[in-house]
């Protein structure tokens, strides 16, 4: 009997932490959270229940408009860029991630540098602009953009330069960490 009702305990602690639910923070490809390409923005207010969403008109002609999510510290924690696909049909083009409790399952969040993301990831390109780079990965759907005063002095001033990766300070602190949710259905 002691047997059986220490197998029953292994048993329950086993499947129990081999949980698949969606972690309300986790950053993958095409989800943040409980968050992916087919949520509906209407849907925001009850899957996001623990924060505040900024009021928004799906109505309006004003299709730029973004969707700022609040903390329980009234922090903005999340910028949400619509998708329209029609006029009844709104849900997530992307998310810019401003709260460091949203990560990968390899660590990666805001609050990261370019170590993690180096060290974890393939690196799709890194496009170089006038102030910051873009650094695109492409197995998660992000890209991250680092300020060049991060950078050697040498890579700063040239936004023609051709920029690797191997180039880029371990330390380099992330300025946005964007997730773009790609339609299935294109």
């Amino acid at each position: 009997m002691k047997i059986i009702s220490l197998l029953s305990i292994m048993l329950l602690l086993v499947l129990t932490s081999c949980d698949t639910s969606t972690s309300d923070t986790l950053i993958a490809k095409n989800q943040l959270g409980l968050l992916d390409p087919s949520t509906r923005i209407d849907e925001l207010n009850s899957i996001l229940e623990n924060d505040s969403i900024a009021e928004f008109d799906l109505e309006s002609r004003n299709r730029t408009q973004e969707i700022e999510v609040f903390d329980s510290n009234s922090k903005v924690s999340l910028v949400i860029e619509p998708n329209y696909k029609s006029d009844s049909l709104v849900t997530i083009s992307e998310i810019q991630i401003l709260d460091p409790k949203y990560k990968t399952k390899k660590g990666l969040g805001i609050d990261g540098t370019f170590k993690t993301v180096y060290e974890n990831y393939k690196i799709s390109n890194i496009q170089n602009s006038i102030n910051s780079i873009i650094i695109n990965i492409e197995e998660l759907g992000a890209y991250i953009v680092i300020d060049k005063k991060h950078l050697p002095s040498e890579l700063r001033f040239d936004s023609e330069l051709k920029i690797e990766a191997n180039q880029i300070p371990d330390d380099a602190p992330f300025r946005y960490f964007w997730l773009r949710f790609e339609d299935s259905n294109q």
